[in-house]
């Protein structure tokens, strides 16, 4: 009888810690996320469940849109978070590092790190890995980036081909361009593109005489609701008379370091062989 008794409680145990266990996992929220990448990381990693709030700019998946807000990119709404009482917030800096002193006073973990690049994207997904308890999630997403960017590396070097001497236009007016060792400066390589700005790092402001000096193959143009068409400057750059601006069909995939980035490669290879496919000329990676 006293045997059986134990059995009873070792089993009455075990349920009440599958319990608590599932009760964890079910509990919505806890993670405020004021940056779009590491917002969009979350949801891939499976723990769309665990965010009470975004930012402004967190718009992807779709799904996030219906989460409340806690202020802009990078700038948090201390009250209003503060009364969410999250366990966690996540973004990639903070325009004011008090912010972030704040909210720790009140006993919420912050993480702050940058994410310009494949190895800071790395990093994110395994810190979120621990953060967010998915280690497995976070592995899988690990072996997926090396995957994508080997398979991008493989094919350049079999294509054999020259790559394209691109301007990556961020706005028009001023000229801001994408610089050595920014985001679009990586995600082009990987697509066949050589970027004309080598020197500056960032996203520099450049003059309309360097472009025309450099004279690029094609122009890859981020600039939202700007068209080059209405400024007669441009019209001097081959590149714009010969019709070779590429639009990106979905920018937020190559701006954002997140697990999109590499669907947005794909497509920015694909638009740019659809463009230059069958051109008589000596552009590398025409035909």
């Amino acid at each position: 009888m006293r045997r059986l008794f134990s059995l009873v409680c070792v089993l009455l145990a075990v349920l009440c810690l599958a319990a608590c266990s599932d009760k964890h996992k079910s509990v919505p929220g806890g993670v405020v996320s004021l940056s779009p990448a590491l917002t969009e990381l979350i949801c891939h990693l499976g723990q769309e469940d665990r965010l009470v709030a975004r930012s402004t700019a967190c718009d992807w998946p779709e799904s996030v849109k219906t989460l409340p807000t806690a202020g802009d990119f990078a700038e948090p709404e201390l009250e209003r978070i503060l009364a969410m009482k999250p366990v966690l917030v996540v973004s990639n800096e903070f325009v004011n590092p008090k912010d972030a002193d704040a909210l720790r006073q009140a006993g919420i973990k912050v993480e702050l790190h940058p994410c310009d690049g494949f190895d800071d994207y790395r990093e994110w997904v395994a810190l979120m890995g621990k953060l967010l308890d998915c280690p497995r999630e976070a592995e899988s997403e690990l072996k997926r980036t090396n995957d994508r960017i080997a398979g991008f590396e493989a094919e350049l070097k079999s294509a054999q081909k020259k790559p394209l001497r691109a301007l990556y236009v961020i706005w028009d007016s001023p000229l801001l361009t994408a610089g050595a060792d920014s985001l679009p400066d990586a995600v082009g390589r990987l697509a066949g593109l050589e970027n004309i700005v080598k020197t500056e790092r960032g996203y520099p402001s450049i003059s309309l005489e360097f472009v025309l000096k450099e004279d690029p193959d094609v122009i890859v143009w981020f600039a939202h609701g700007k068209d080059w068409k209405s400024n007669p400057s441009w019209s001097g750059i081959r590149a714009i008379r010969e019709g070779r601006v590429l639009i990106p069909r979905d920018d937020s995939a190559l701006l954002r370091p997140g697990p999109r980035i590499f669907d947005g490669i794909a497509d920015l290879k694909s638009d740019l062989e659809t463009m230059f496919s069958g051109k008589d000329s000596s552009l590398g990676t025409q035909k």
